[in-house]
């Protein structure tokens, strides 16, 4: 997956193994989201713009969630366009940055929100809506049941399959 189109050169890994997301604003990059097993978090320096997976011309779908790893686990299960990630929180200047990316899709696209079931979700969730709005895009919300992300449903189902061998 990692090597995928859609991903490569998206995702770098640190001399500590840690999956490395570049983040990036108008001027280009400006911050990282770090992610291992144990660990979750964001560079000492810079600050958060947007993570996002490559586009293609053919894309119709622009799913953003609430960190990288989110969003590869949905394209795992549902393979279907192009991924943004805010990693967790979201500061003044990224709702313009949703915004640019909802714009930037091709005409007839559609906006899925991803992001967790929780208020910070929806409250994410409804900051997405009003940028898809915005752009004159269709906008829906995804969520898992019973689990917190897709992240959750990927190891549910990846436990499942090494459990009946």
């Amino acid at each position: 997956m990692l090597l995928s189109p859609r991903f490569r050169g998206r995702i770098r890994v640190d001399a500590r193994a840690n999956a490395i997301f570049p983040h990036e604003d108008e001027a280009g990059l400006c911050g990282f989201e770090k992610r291992n097993r144990n660990f979750k978090g964001f560079g000492d320096l810079g600050e958060k713009g947007l993570w996002t997976s490559n586009g293609f011309p053919e894309d119709r779908r622009l799913v953003i969630g609430e960190s990288a790893l989110d969003c590869i686990s949905y394209e795992v299960l549902f393979p279907c366009g192009r991924y943004a990630s805010i990693a967790g929180g979201l500061n003044p200047k990224q709702p313009d940055l949703i915004l640019q990316a909802c714009e930037a899709m091709p005409a007839g696209s559609e906006v899925v929100s991803i992001t967790h079931g929780d208020a910070e979700g929806e409250r994410y969730a409804e900051v997405i809506r009003e940028r898809a709005v915005a752009a004159s895009l269709p906008f829906r919300v995804h969520r898992p049941e019973g689990v917190k992300d897709w992240n959750d449903v990927l190891d549910r189902k990846s436990t499942r399959l090494n459990s009946s061998h």
